[in-house]
């Protein structure tokens, strides 16, 4: 017989496996070997056990095919590769078309649901829900004269709401700085800021980014302009600190030039040595982002394209 699963428990389990993932992390972070392997063993069994009992391949849901388990599923990476796609296109459908460009999560699925969106290139759908102003939407909060967050959707006073000023809803904030400014950790070498990644999102309904992260090891900046043919991208890297730097292009691009201050840094689909600062670069697959490698310092790059 076969043993029914509510959401609430693909939930629960999906948070066992993240908590697992980053414990992990901190056994290789502390070179705790033995752990770090044991719980890299733990998470497997976990992943293998939530797919067997809340994928359905033949719908490409988790669970019941929430905003809130598919966004976990994929910020999570539940989902095999074959299965990606149906899971992102379950998750953007009913974003955009079950729901008019509203979510439909709570505090917990939120948390996921843009860095998500921005796994699977969908950056641009996640500025929509950020800047959507009616309900249930942040905007929506600060269109009905909010000034801190709620910690409900809705408008409600009295025992219904508990707090006018609750951070239930904040993990948009992270998103802010992660995603559209791209201001993040390298993976594991990433650890107090030795390695940092900066990768913005530049989508259309912006003109322009900016923003800070203070960090142990000084002060972590990214921004970003954009307009016909040309993409700026500016960062400063604290010393004692390395950084992969993104500089996005559009997929229409072509004839396409990068300069980082008064030196070309990529001409004619090559890298260009010779900036102090940058020691290498190269082109995501499929003709895609540009990242450089670089060192502590300011930086000003210039993408030209046709």
């Amino acid at each position: 017989m076969a043993v029914e699963h509510t959401p609430g428990e693909f939930v629960s389990a999906a948070y066992y496996y993240y908590d697992v993932q980053i414990l992990q992390r901190v056994a290789q972070v502390l070179a705790k070997s033995a752990d770090a392997q044991a719980y890299a063993q733990l998470a497997d069994q976990i992943k293998e056990a939530l797919n067997r009992a809340f994928f359905n391949a033949n719908t490409g849901n988790y669970a019941n095919g929430t905003q809130t388990a598919n966004a976990m599923a994929l910020y999570l990476g539940l989902a095999s590769k074959d299965k990606q796609g149906a899971v992102a296109g379950n998750l953007t459908n009913d974003i955009v078309y079950t729901y008019n460009t509203h979510v439909t999560t709570g505090f917990i699925g939120v948390k996921f649901l843009m860095p998500a969106l921005t796994k699977i290139g969908h950056a641009d759908l996640a500025y929509e829900l950020a800047v959507q102003t009616t309900y249930p939407s942040w905007g929506y909060m600060v269109a009905r004269g909010a000034t801190t967050l709620w910690e409900l959707w809705q408008e409600k006073t009295g025992p219904s709401m508990n707090s006018h000023n609750h951070a239930m809803f904040g993990s948009v904030g992270a998103w802010f700085y992660q995603g559209l400014a791209g201001i993040e950790l390298d993976g594991d070498a990433g650890v107090g800021y030795r390695q940092i990644r900066i990768d913005p999102q530049v989508v259309e309904d912006l003109q322009s980014v900016s923003a800070s992260v203070d960090t142990v090891r000084g002060r972590v900046s990214s921004s970003w302009t954009h307009e016909s043919g040309v993409i700026t991208v500016e960062v400063a890297v604290p010393v004692g600190a390395v950084a992969k730097v993104v500089i996005p292009k559009k997929e229409e691009m072509t004839e396409i030039t990068v300069q980082e201050a008064d030196r070309v840094v990529w001409e004619k689909g090559r890298y260009v040595a010779g900036d102090p600062g940058v020691s290498g670069a190269s082109q995501e697959k499929g003709h895609g982002d540009f990242i450089f490698d670089v060192g502590s310092g300011h930086y000003s790059f210039k993408l030209v394209g046709r």
